[in-house]
C-alpha cells in the first residue's frame, strides 16, 4: 500500500493489537469455564482466515478488516492461554515459567520476520502470507493436541463481573499495564522508519527490528527470574524507569552502531515490561478460579492503550528534513506515558504494603 503513510499503516497494527488484547476477556471467561480446546480451535480458525483474506486483498480497508480485526480477534482468544495455563501448574516459579514460555513469541518474531522477507522476494506477498497461515495452522494444531487444564479447573465457572475492579491494587496495576501497552511498543513500530530517515540502509533498518526481538528473548526470562523472588511490581519499577531513559536517549542514536546498541538495550528491557504484567495479575488474584476473568478484564482495559498508543504518537511525528527532530516527539511522548505508568506502580506498592517505601514482595 504505497499510497498510505506510516501513521495510516500503524493503525492496522494498532487495531490488531487492540482486538488481540480485548479478545482476552472472552478468552479468559471461557477458559475459566473449561473450554480450552474450543478457544484454540476458534482462535486458530480466525487467525488463518484473517491471513488468508489478507493475501487476496489489496485495498487499505480490506486489509485493516482482515488482518487488524479478524486476525486480531483470533490472536486475542489465544493470547491469554499460555499465561493462564502456566499459572495453574506453577506457583513458586510462575514468573520464570511464563517468561521462558513467552520467549517463543520473540523467537517467532525473528523467524517470521526473516523468513517472510525472504519469501516476499521469492514467491511474492500473497503466497508468503498463505505459507505463514499454514505454519500457524500446523503449530496451533500441536497446541490443540497437547495442552490441557488442571482436572478441577473450570468445573464451576468464573465469577464474571466488573466488581473485580473494587480491588484497588488490582485496578491501579491494570492502569499501569494499560500505559505500558500504549508506550512500550512505540520503538518497535517506528525504529525502522527512524533509521532510514537518519541515513541507515533499508536492509539494515529492517534488521533492527529482528535485533530488538532477539534481545527481547533474554528480557523475557532474566527479569522474570528476579520477579519470582522480589515480585512483579518490584521488578517492573526499575525496568520501566530504564526503558524511559533508553527512549529519551533515542534522539542521540544517529548512526548504525548506536542504533544497534540502543535496539539491543531497549529490546532487553522491554521484554520484562511486556511479559511481567500477566503473571503479576495472577499473583494479585485472590484465587486460581478467577485468574482467567481477571486477566481478561485487565487485557480489555489495556486494549485501549494498544489501540491509541502507536497511532497517536505517530501523529506527533514531524515532516521536516531533520529526522531526529521529526521523531523527538514520538520518543518523548512514549517516555512520558510510561512515566505515568511508573507512578501507578508506586501507587500499587503503596496500596499493597501501606507505604511506597515499605519492604515486601509485590
Amino acid at each position: 500500500m504505497p499510497n498510505q503513510d506510516a501513521a495510516s499503516i500503524a493503525w492496522i497494527g494498532s487495531i490488531q493489537l487492540f482486538f488481540t488484547t480485548i479478545g482476552c476477556l472472552p478468552g479468559g471467561v471461557l477458559l475459566d469455564r473449561g473450554y480450552l480446546k474450543s478457544i484454540i480451535a476458534v482462535g486458530t480458525f480466525l487467525e488463518v482466515l484473517g491471513l488468508s483474506l489478507t493475501s487476496f486483498f489489496k485495498s487499505y480497508w480490506a486489509v485493516l478488516l482482515s488482518q487488524g480485526v479478524c486476525m486480531g480477534i483470533g490472536s486475542g482468544l489465544l493470547a491469554l492461554i499460555p499465561v493462564a495455563i502456566l499459572a495453574m501448574f506453577f506457583e513458586k516459579k510462575r514468573m520464570l515459567a511464563t517468561g521462558l514460555a513467552s520467549t517463543g513469541a520473540s523467537v517467532a518474531g525473528i523467524a517470521y520476520t526473516l523468513s517472510m522477507r525472504s519469501l516476499f522476494t521469492s514467491v511474492g506477498f500473497a503466497w508468503s502470507v498463505r505459507i505463514l497461515a499454514l505454519v500457524i495452522l500446523l503449530t496451533n494444531a500441536i497446541a490443540f493436541a497437547v495442552m490441557r487444564l488442571q482436572l478441577q479447573y473450570g468445573s464451576k465457572g468464573s465469577n464474571f463481573g466488573f466488581h473485580h475492579f473494587k480491588d484497588l491494587p488490582y485496578t491501579v496495576f491494570v492502569g499501569a499495564f494499560t500505559l505500558f501497552v500504549a508506550s512500550s511498543f512505540v520503538p518497535f513500530f517506528f525504529i525502522q522508519e527512524y533509521a532510514i530517515q537518519v541515513g541507515v540502509g533499508k536492509d539494515m533498518a529492517f534488521n533492527l527490528l529482528s535485533i530488538m526481538n532477539a534481545a527481547n528473548i533474554f528480557g523475557r526470562f532474566v527479569p522474570n527470574f528476579i520477579a519470582d523472588r522480589y515480585g512483579g511490581v518490584n521488578t517492573l519499577l526499575p525496568l520501566s524507569v530504564a526503558c524511559i531513559v533508553t527512549m529519551c536517549m533515542l534522539p542521540l542514536a544517529q548512526t548504525l552502531h548506536s542504533l544497534i546498541a540502543i535496539s539491543i538495550v531497549y529490546g532487553f528491557l522491554s521484554g520484562g515490561v511486556i511479559i511481567i504484567p500477566g503473571p503479576t495479575i495472577t499473583d494479585l488474584s485472590p484465587s486460581t478460579a478467577e485468574m482467567g476473568v481477571r486477566l481478561g478484564l485487565a487485557y480489555l482495559v489495556a486494549s485501549f492503550g494498544g489501540l491509541l498508543g502507536n497511532p497517536l504518537t505517530g501523529q506527533i511525528k514531524g515532516g521536516g528534513r531533520d529526522a531526529v527532530q521529526n521523531f523527538n516527539g514520538v520518543w518523548f511522548c512514549a517516555a512520558a506515558v510510561m512515566s505515568v505508568g511508573v507512578v501507578a506502580l508506586v501507587a500499587t506498592r503503596w496500596l499493597k504494603l501501606g507505604s511506597p517505601f515499605a519492604v515486601g514482595r509485590v
